[in-house]
């Protein structure tokens, strides 16, 4: 089992991930002899908290997503009103040197704005729930393994 360990830093527990579309839209692009976007490198921040992975809208462009869907998102910013996401479908993986995890080709997400944050992607408890995160803070590191 591949563990990264990363320092904590103060932007919070960021880690490496490739995105990408997803392993189904891959095959229609290549039967239609369309070409394949390539996939965007990017910072994830892990949130517990968060049910669900979200890329930001950079992502979305860059790769050229069609929303698959929309579905409601209830935040602490939304109150008890919630906030309708575009739901698309994508590829992630987790550069976890020397190799790459795939946690998923086929992964449903939400478009949120992330790049003011500094990040692409919110890796939520859909993808952590394949593996184990350890915060140390006394340690100022953050591990996962898959």
């Amino acid at each position: 089992m591949p563990i990264l360990t990363l320092p904590l830093g103060g932007d919070g527990a960021i880690i490496p991930v490739l995105l990408h579309v997803s392993g189904p839209r891959q095959q229609v692009l290549r039967a239609l002899k369309q070409p394949i976007p390539p996939p965007v490198l990017g910072r994830g921040q892990i949130d517990t908290g968060a049910s669900a992975t979200a890329i930001d809208s950079s992502v979305v462009q860059a790769l050229g997503l069609l929303p698959t869907g929309t579905t409601n998102v209830l935040a602490p910013s939304t109150g008890t009103v919630p906030h309708v996401c575009n739901q698309y479908d994508i590829s992630l993986m987790i550069l976890m040197a020397p190799q790459l995890h795939v946690a998923s080709m086929t992964i449903p997400v939400i478009e949120s704005q992330l790049l003011s944050q500094g990040i692409h992607a919110l890796i939520g408890r859909d993808v952590l729930a394949g593996g184990m995160f350890v915060y140390n803070g006394k340690a100022n590191t953050i591990s996962l393994a898959f």
